[in-house]
């Protein structure tokens, strides 16, 4: 017998070939063929003992896994206990920016907030006042053209029709009067509100910038208006005061006196704005870069102390409702803001001495 050296079938010797896959046996020498494996044969006793012997072999236990520990019952407890008993690890935060800090303090404090909605209730009012006085006016014109319009041969229904067309247009007109005459008055209401909601945290912190430009362009408007007031009232009275010099001579040193009046007291509200404008940049500088500026005018501070004064004076004249709240308001405001300068710059100078002190 010979086996075939590709698939193993075991062939006759007399093959050429292999039966099953073709390949030639002509050189394949003949392999025994494979013996199955024999099981040995152990001695009749040998199973017995080697049992035996298996059998007396204590069996070794199967391995257990790993047991967490048992606690008492009293350690959870004694431990909670200890930890409870630790002090509690204290964290140290810087402080904050003592010049910011008092910028916040002095921009959400109830004075800064009183003058804020004593503005906003004097736009509100002048608002009130001045169309209460334009119905009077309406009602005091209408009725002198009703008049007219009935001798002109219009009936009562037609002179009725044009009058409220004319009221409507009129009332229209002195609205949008009123808005544009009160427009610095708005930007600064506007501008205080959201200063104090900024410092307050109410709002983004980085508004209160827009808050300082809204009230530095109404003290822009306000200076230029002044400006162009002075130069229109100086050009009218050098007009008067000539044509009056044709017909007396004594006409010229009167003249003069009212231009010089007009300069001081138009000069003095031009210097006003003009402080106030430089005392919001200080102050928004230093909101800005934390860094205390004492350069506060003392001169904005008392002029607007004596403007609340005047206006609690004017408050005597018994005007209209509104009138009389919108002087209040007026009142309230310009106090209240002579109060806050004279605050901010002493603590402003507070804070500077105290970092000379620390630099010494």
């Amino acid at each position: 017998m010979k086996q075939c050296p590709k698939c193993g079938k075991m062939l006759n010797d007399s093959m050429v070939f292999c039966t099953q896959c073709g390949t030639p046996l002509a050189n394949a020498a003949a392999q025994p063929a494979p013996q199955p494996p024999q099981q040995p044969v152990w001695p009749a006793s040998q199973p017995t003992q080697s049992a035996h012997r298996f059998a007396q072999q204590p069996t070794q236990p199967a391995p257990q896994p790993p047991q967490q520990p048992v606690w008492p019952a009293s350690q959870p407890t004694q431990s909670a206990h200890r930890f409870a008993q630790q002090p509690t690890q204290q964290h140290y935060y810087a402080p904050a920016n003592p010049v910011l800090n008092t910028v916040k303090q002095m921009a959400t404090s109830p004075l800064f907030l009183a003058a804020t909605a004593a503005q906003s209730g004097m736009v509100l009012f002048n608002i009130i006042a001045s169309m209460a006085g334009t119905s009077g006016l309406l009602g005091t014109v209408g009725t002198y053209l009703s008049m007219i319009l009935s001798l002109g041969g219009y009936s009562s229904r037609e002179a009725s029709g044009l009058l409220d067309g004319i009221g409507s247009l009129f009332t229209g007109a002195s609205l949008g009067a009123t808005l544009v005459g009160q427009c610095p008055a708005i930007l600064i209401a506007v501008g205080l509100w959201l200063i104090y909601l900024a410092e307050a945290g109410k709002i983004s912190t980085a508004t209160k910038n827009t808050g300082f430009t809204l009230v530095k362009i109404s003290t822009i408007i306000s200076l230029a208006v002044s400006i162009l007031g002075l130069v229109v009232a100086e050009i009218l009275a050098i007009m008067i005061t000539a044509t009056a010099a044709k017909y007396d001579d004594s006409a010229i040193g009167g003249g003069i006196i009212i231009m010089l009046l007009l300069l001081v007291v138009m000069g003095l509200g031009i210097l006003m704005n003009s402080k106030t404008l430089s005392t919001l940049g200080v102050m928004a500088k230093t909101a800005q870069t934390a860094q205390p500026s004492d350069k506060i005018s003392t001169y904005v501070a008392v002029i607007s102390f004596l403007n609340g004064i005047g206006a609690v004076i004017g408050m005597l004249g018994f005007g209209s409702v509104p009138s009389v709240l919108s002087s209040l308001c007026n009142a309230v405001v310009c106090i209240c803001f002579a109060v806050f300068l004279f605050q901010y710059r002493d603590k402003m100078r507070a804070l500077m001495a105290g970092r000379t002190a620390q630099t010494v």
